[in-house]
């Protein structure tokens, strides 16, 4: 298990609109990409679930299986603070009332910043369900000359 940078676990906290997009890959095929609507990180015991829409997870599924590697990326919609996570697929699982609460905290930040997006990003948690990944790696990916280090995993500096 990987040790997750403090500056990573304070942009989680952070009470602003995060948007979500979660990315596989398949070889020979073309990557599918989805939207994420909320998250639950878990810094110590490496895991982040991510809420998506059932029909994406149809598709999503399948470029997962296997234990192939996804990667979830993280914005805030204030500043374009980003981080990529990388990680395989443990669980799948519907939501439960607090992983509801999280979406319904999304909805009210993204109002609260960025009004004219939420007709966009309202989902119902009925449609959604929560993947969960353990982590191996996260990436900066905040627009920087550093954009695309690894900060978290093997390899990455002490």
């Amino acid at each position: 298990m990987i040790t997750w940078p403090e500056e990573v676990i304070g942009f989680l906290r952070r009470p602003v609109p995060i948007f979500l997009h979660v990315a596989a890959a398949r070889i020979g095929k073309v990557p599918f990409t989805c939207r994420g609507y909320g998250f639950a990180a878990e810094p110590e015991s490496g895991r982040l679930g991510v809420y998506v829409l059932k029909s994406q997870w149809l598709r999503l599924n399948a470029y997962m299986e296997g234990g192939r590697e996804t990667a979830v990326l993280l914005t805030s919609g204030v500043d374009n603070e980003s981080y990529q996570f990388k990680g395989t697929l443990q669980a799948s699982r519907a939501l439960n009332r607090e992983d509801a609460r999280t979406i319904e905290e999304q909805r009210k930040r993204v109002y609260q910043y960025a009004p004219h997006l939420l007709p966009v990003l309202h989902v119902s948690p009925s449609g959604c369900l929560a993947i969960e990944l353990r982590i191996r790696a996260i990436y900066s990916q905040t627009p920087e000359p550093e954009a695309g280090s690894l900060i978290a995993g093997e390899g990455a500096e002490a």
